[in-house]
């Protein structure tokens, strides 16, 4: 879906999506423990399956990945300061080195 190439992801051949989604065995996917733990029974965990991947959850991940890419996160003040540290961790010392 996100790539463009299907509007649905049961469409898509390659997709574990209608394992998951739809408990439609392919004999290749095994259940991993996060699906597992989407719901107590596997209508649950569809469900939730089903929602997650239609939901733009993965548009905020890549967002936070690409925010880790570009160093700190956090609030302003903790950036700022974590900012200020490396400086000086960064900073050559002056004079003689210590022994």
């Amino acid at each position: 879906m996100r790539a463009g190439i299907v509007k649905d992801p049961r469409e898509y051949p390659w997709s574990s999506y209608r394992v998951y989604g739809y408990a439609k065995e392919d004999g290749l996917t095994d259940r991993h423990e996060v699906y597992e733990a989407m719901g107590k029974d596997q209508t649950q965990r569809q469900r939730a399956y089903r929602e997650y991947v239609c939901s733009n959850r993965d548009k905020e991940e890549q967002e936070i990945r690409e925010k880790m890419g570009r160093g700190i996160i956090g609030a302003e003040r903790f950036r700022k300061e974590i900012g200020r540290k490396m400086i000086e961790i960064k900073r050559p010392r002056r004079g003689r080195p210590r022994k």
